[in-house]
């Protein structure tokens, strides 16, 4: 047990010789909490798994004690094992990423009466700690978030006229979060706030004495929830306006371990059918003239046809086939026009590319003449 709680310690049997067996006072003065370890300040070299250990004390029983990360619930200890006359609570944590943290118990006796706060901060990674005074005020009557803000100087009064606190803790935020109005209530916490990938958690809210909540970009009850499931790291805003017009932005991140897999479609490669050429009829000899419709019988692919190529050849009459003018071809749909010379024999294939870029087998080759007048 770090010595400055020792010292708590002592204190509380002490005061609760005093006052008979604790048996004195009401609210959180006769239910106390104290962090033992890790120390408060502690500094890591690297991410790593820490324990969280320490004791609470009441003029009952210690029904549960609640253990909060940056003002996020991480675990409640039901019903502690009693250790010396003292309730005993232990846990391991590990920050999802570098940075400074700070850890939070608040212990509830039976009646459902909540201690002050007793808080430790510590860093991961190198991160230097700044010292900011003032203790937070817990809140009590059930697993309500806590929130700790940062103040300009001092200790809060303890209440019921017990002992005075047994922390006085510092917090350090990205921003400093200002008070709330006298009389506000805003609490705001997720549940749970590390998942695993594709895992769904609850945003919660509970806000008293404000104008306005607003979350998502719209107004909400001043009691509410969201739920959400993630793949990857996620930030979420709540937008308060107090009663005197002043407002302000509270945020909550939840912790994604791993990552969603992402099913993945083997590629198309299978070509679409072989059209057949239609129009003109294999053999037909056609009276003299100019141009020609060629027509064939369109086909179908689950990947959409993007194109069809058409090959256009021709010979004089001495059966030597050579590329028309023309010959290559490209078109959407499924005919097209060719420009064609009296006394000249054709003859013209065609194929289909799909959506993928697979191309068909080219159909036979399907042959007409052009006469002379």
């Amino acid at each position: 047990m770090k010595t400055h709680n020792i010292v708590k310690l002592v204190g509380l049997l002490v005061v609760c010789s005093l006052l008979s067996g604790c048996g004195a006072g009401s609210g959180s003065a006769s239910t106390y909490v104290w962090i033992d370890v890790p120390l408060d300040g502690l500094a890591f070299p690297s991410v790593q798994a820490i324990k969280i250990e320490g004791h609470a004390s009441s003029s009952g029983s210690i029904s549960r004690v609640e253990i909060w990360i940056n003002s996020v619930l991480l675990t409640t200890v039901n019903d502690p094992p009693m250790e010396g006359g003292l309730a005993a609570f232990h846990t391991e944590w590990t920050p999802s990423a570098p940075g400074e943290y700070t850890i939070q118990a608040v212990a509830f006796s039976a009646n459902g009466t909540a201690s002050e706060a007793d808080s430790a901060r510590v860093t991961f990674g190198g991160v230097s700690v700044t010292p900011v005074i003032g203790c937070p005020t817990p809140i009590g009557g059930g697993p309500t978030p806590v929130s700790c803000l940062p103040e300009v100087s001092g200790c809060p009064s303890p209440v019921g006229g017990g002992p005075t606190p047994v922390s006085c803790a510092s917090v350090v935020t990205d921003t400093p979060t200002p008070s709330p109005p006298v009389g506000a209530v805003v609490q705001f916490w997720a549940d749970p706030a590390e998942i695993e990938a594709g895992a769904c958690t609850t945003i919660r809210w509970h806000v008293e004495n404000v104008q306005r909540v607003i979350f998502g970009g719209i107004d909400q009850p001043f009691d509410g929830s969201y739920e959400d499931c993630l793949c990857d790291n996620q930030r979420y805003s709540l937008g308060i306006v107090y009663l005197d017009g002043s407002d302000e932005k509270r945020t909550v991140d939840i912790a994604v371990n791993g990552s969603c897999a992402t099913p993945t479609t083997p590629p198309d490669t299978t070509p679409p059918p072989t059209p057949s050429p239609a129009v003109p009829a294999d053999g037909l000899s056609i009276a003299c003239k100019g141009s020609q419709s060629l027509v064939w019988m369109p086909v179908e692919d689950p990947g959409g046809i993007a194109e069809y190529q058409v090959e256009v050849q021709r010979h004089s009459g001495n059966n030597k086939w050579q590329d028309a003018p023309g010959g290559q071809i490209s078109v959407g749909g499924k005919t097209t026009n060719v420009s064609v010379e009296c006394g000249w024999y054709y003859r013209w294939r065609v194929r289909a590319i799909d959506g993928n870029g697979n191309a068909s087998g080219w159909s036979g080759w399907s042959q007409f003449a052009i006469t002379l007048s």
